[in-house]
């Protein structure tokens, strides 16, 4: 079974080389079992966003005898780009790849990962009728117990809340679907395609389940934790008390750098929760000008749960 493993990466040398040798472990491990016709057969897609640290001449050297097409960036690809970029060059190889396997370079799989995602993908046949995607819970290293990354579920109408999703029995489905291991089907991209062009950095993930969603198919989470990545973004209270500390143009600077920008996150509810946009859009520009009172409008409605 052919898979497209689809990575982009800037500047962590370590921890890409580190994601890839898991990778390949899990892969092997799980094809030592399996009849040929069984097997999987991994080629990975890197983007390399001009990265300064030697990061694509480290993995050509180390993993020389693998599958790796590396794609250079332009050092402004950030995530969403970079992944969009690989995941076409992918596409285009002429290669007929049966899922795509999107993997942030700094997650570690688990052995299990790949007996995970096939059982998502059995059960999205035996429950669903089609094939969907299928995002692996992601723990914090060393704490099997703390779910860093996964699925969220919205609990209110107006879809502002959402509440994440741990280990259960089966596989369950989700609204919006963190990609730090996330198995796409080729039918999905034929019918959905890829990640939006519009996202810069973040945000193309939780868009890209919604828009699979609206197509129809499931977007599943597996039974397990089947990957490690420590949960690395600062809390909403965090923010605010920052933005507050900061001058005007400080925090300007702030929202409109590609790594956390308002933008992504205003083309997110733009095109999946319409209805709360404008809203939005004048809470963005009242965290900006007026940071105080956003931060007393998110202690009363609960930081935790306001975006």
């Amino acid at each position: 079974m052919e898979i497209a493993a689809i990575f982009t990466c800037y500047n962590r040398k370590q921890k890409t080389i580190s994601c890839l040798q898991s990778l390949f472990d899990a892969s092997d491990l799980y094809n030592a079992d399996k009849d040929d016709n069984d097997k999987v057969s991994i080629s990975v897609y890197m983007t390399d966003d001009a990265c300064t640290d030697g990061t694509a001449d480290a993995v050509r050297e180390k993993f020389a005898e693998r599958p790796i097409t590396i794609v250079l960036g332009n050092g402004f690809c950030y995530w969403a780009g970079g992944m969009r970029l690989a995941w076409r060059d992918a596409i285009n190889s002429g290669n007929r790849y049966a899922f795509y396997l999107l993997l942030n370079d700094d997650t570690e799989l688990m052995d299990n990962v790949f007996s995970e995602l096939f059982f998502c993908h059995q059960y999205a046949l035996q429950h669903y009728g089609k094939p969907g995607i299928y995002s692996g819970i992601v723990c914090q290293p060393g704490h099997p117990e703390i779910v860093t990354y996964s699925g969220d579920v919205f609990t209110s109408n107006s879809k502002s809340k959402f509440r994440r999703l741990g280990p259960s029995d089966n596989p369950q489905m989700v609204d919006q679907t963190n990609a730090n291991i996330l198995m796409v089907s080729q039918e999905v991209v034929t019918a959905v395609g890829i990640f939006y062009d519009g996202y810069i950095h973040g945000m193309a993930d939780y868009d890209f389940c919604m828009s699979v969603r609206r197509a129809g198919f499931p977007a599943l989470i597996t039974r397990s934790v089947c990957g490690a990545c420590e949960y690395d973004h600062l809390s909403q209270k965090h923010v605010l008390e920052k933005l507050m500390n900061m001058t005007l143009a400080e925090r300007k600077q702030y929202v409109y750098a590609p790594t956390h920008s308002d933008k992504d996150y205003l083309l997110f509810v733009r095109r999946n929760i319409p209805q709360k946009y404008m809203a939005s859009w004048c809470l963005r520009k009242l965290r900006l000008y007026c940071p105080g009172v956003y931060y007393r409008i998110c202690k009363y409605r609960g930081l935790e749960e306001y975006q």
